[in-house]
């Protein structure tokens, strides 16, 4: 087989798992009901003091009945003046409860914390963000809704402040994955979740034996979803849907960054088939055109990557116009170049990167 036709064979599966994407983007039901249950929402926090006090004030502002939800705010061994801002807003705010997170050896990381603040939640649903986020006034109503009684898992989108392009690729790198986490859930299984907008049933959670019965990982969200889904006993939900769009923070240099995508993409080791297959297609789809230049072919080389652009440029569109966020594909052709940067450069990391520092933590 010659170059020309293996370039030809890899852009031809880019765009019909584009499609596939687009079909499941589309394909996805939004059930909506008249559902009140009550609602723990846990937020683990580490050293957060410069983050905490916006994503507090976020969840003070919840349209969701105060009598049917509580928020439990788990300062998770923190050195800095984490704990004494959720005390002080506790103190206003009868929602609010601090829990200090222990040691726990059956348990590592931030799902120490998770685990800690689901063990005193009362709610039916438990409904999880991280200190470095903002959410919606709608959050947490547009999360019940999806729980009708056979749905134990809803997934939520989660952007970031984007001012720049550096923060701008990384919003859009999330929108990409998580729209594809979001096909694959109305077409067969959630391929990826998101720790800071994850939302389950505590009955669910126990059934699998949460967080300290799950063999450890540094991408615990992931974990969780997968035992939940994989139990077959519960429906899920992952809609694209603006009233439970969580905004985080973006990484603020290369380092951070490079660190998030170590710590995902070692998490990332337990995806399914299905998810190594979408990789090594996007792996290819990268590098191919490329190696067509080594031999010559300009003209292949170009047509193949300008038929990914449209394909990516098409299945974001579709994304963020659910989200009412369309203004983020400013950032489109950074993107592009960080996305061929992050998808040739991730499998080396993972293999070769050594242990994962995240937090002030090493695993």
């Amino acid at each position: 087989m010659n170059f020309e036709l293996f370039l030809l064979i890899v852009t031809l599966l880019y765009l019909l798992q584009a499609a596939f994407f687009l079909w499941g983007v589309h394909r996805g039901c939004d059930h909506k009901i008249s559902s009140t249950p009550f609602v723990s929402v846990i937020v683990a926090a580490r050293n957060e003091e410069m983050n905490l006090p916006r994503c507090l004030e976020s969840l003070a502002t919840q349209t969701y009945d105060l009598s049917l939800h509580e928020i439990i705010i788990v300062n998770d061994q923190s050195t800095d003046a984490t704990e004494k801002i959720i005390t002080d807003f506790a103190h206003l705010h009868p929602q609010f409860r601090l829990v200090n997170a222990q040691f726990d050896a059956r348990v590592h990381g931030k799902g120490n914390a998770l685990a800690q603040g689901v063990d005193v939640a009362q709610g039916e649903i438990i409904l999880i963000t991280d200190a470095d986020c903002i959410v919606p006034p709608t959050w947490i109503e547009a999360t019940a809704q999806r729980y009708s009684g056979d749905v134990g898992l809803v997934g939520g989108f989660t952007l970031q402040t984007a001012t720049s392009p550096f923060e701008g690729m990384q919003s859009l790198d999330w929108a990409y994955i998580l729209g594809m986490a979001a096909a694959g859930a109305a077409l067969f299984r959630p391929l990826g979740s998101i720790g800071n907008n994850l939302s389950f049933r505590k009955t669910a959670y126990e059934e699998v034996g949460g967080y300290r019965k799950l063999k450890f990982s540094v991408t615990e969200d992931y974990t969780i979803v997968q035992a939940i889904v994989q139990s077959k006993r519960w429906k899920y939900r992952y809609p694209i849907d603006e009233n439970n769009l969580v905004v985080s923070m973006p990484c603020q240099d290369w380092q951070t960054l490079i660190r998030q995508k170590h710590r995902w993409g070692k998490g990332g080791l337990d995806m399914k088939p299905e998810g190594f297959c979408i990789m090594a297609i996007s792996f290819l789809m990268q590098t191919a055109p490329f190696v067509m230049l080594y031999w010559g072919g300009v003209v292949q080389a170009a047509t193949a990557l300008m038929l990914k652009f449209i394909a990516d440029y098409i299945f974001l569109y579709q994304v963020l116009k659910r989200l009412n966020r369309t203004k983020e594909l400013t950032w489109f052709y950074w993107f592009e170049l960080y996305y061929l940067g992050e998808v040739i450069v991730l499998p080396f990391l993972v293999f070769f990167g050594g242990k994962i520092h995240w937090k002030g933590r090493t695993f």
